[in-house]
């Protein structure tokens, strides 16, 4: 696979008050996106849902190096070359769950890190009729971003939670403070220590087929400041 950076790519920052770095909205990424089409529909073998270790609700498969050498290129071009690039890994996704197969925790935001140097990304390879990302505060403490003294919420939202089901904006103990529509070719990044979740279209988005599916490659990887040189 050969990935090629659109170098004129439409570079949005959104600035929230209760997070400490902006939300990227970046449009236009790939010259060629239509090669991550072709990879998932020819090429990826995508695991069984939770095999590779998180709660995404569907298939998943890594993708190639070309991705994570894509995203350094990135780096650059939204101005952040000022600090270390620490990749994890890209996993190409396709939601699959109905919502009667969801457990508890996918009727809540969650984080993908603690640590605000963890950023997450994702992707679109569909349009807004597949849904997009929210980020959300929790209205009891009135938080987006958790830390270690944090983390005690989920499980307070476990037993507090009565909606079921894929999280569709404000309920009573999430307030959606952004949403970020799908669009195709739009990668959309953020710290992941922040509340956030995926809108899901469950009239369309609940596809094996690449095609007629919701396509997303979510990214994770650290950004750390450059330590100067003595």
């Amino acid at each position: 696979m050969k990935l090629v950076l659109n170098k004129n790519a439409v570079v949005n920052r959104v600035y929230l008050e209760k997070c400490t770095s902006p939300v990227y909205v970046i449009d236009d990424v790939l010259v060629n996106p239509h090669e991550v089409i072709s990879f998932a529909e020819n090429t990826a073998y995508f695991l069984a849902p939770g095999r590779d270790g998180t709660l995404y609700p569907g298939i998943r498969d890594l993708m190639p190096k070309a991705y994570e050498n894509m995203l350094q290129e990135l780096m650059v071009l939204i101005n952040e070359s000022n600090k270390e690039f620490y990749f994890h890994r890209a996993l190409l996704s396709l939601v699959t769950l109905s919502e009667s197969e969801l457990s508890d925790y996918h009727s809540l935001p969650h984080v993908d890190s603690i640590d605000k140097n963890e950023y997450a990304s994702v992707h679109y390879f569909c349009d807004e009729a597949f849904g997009g990302t929210s980020l959300y505060s929790y209205k009891p403490r009135d938080i987006m971003q958790i830390g270690e003294g944090d983390v005690n919420i989920f499980q307070e939202a476990l037993d507090k939670n009565q909606e079921k089901g894929y999280l569709q904006g404000d309920n009573s103990l999430f307030k959606r403070e952004l949403k970020i529509e799908a669009k195709f070719n739009r990668l959309v990044m953020y710290q992941s220590n922040i509340l956030h979740c995926a809108d899901i279209n469950t009239n369309k988005s609940i596809s094996k087929s690449p095609t007629n599916g919701r396509l997303t490659v979510a990214s994770f990887y650290q950004l750390n400041d450059r330590q100067p040189s003595i």
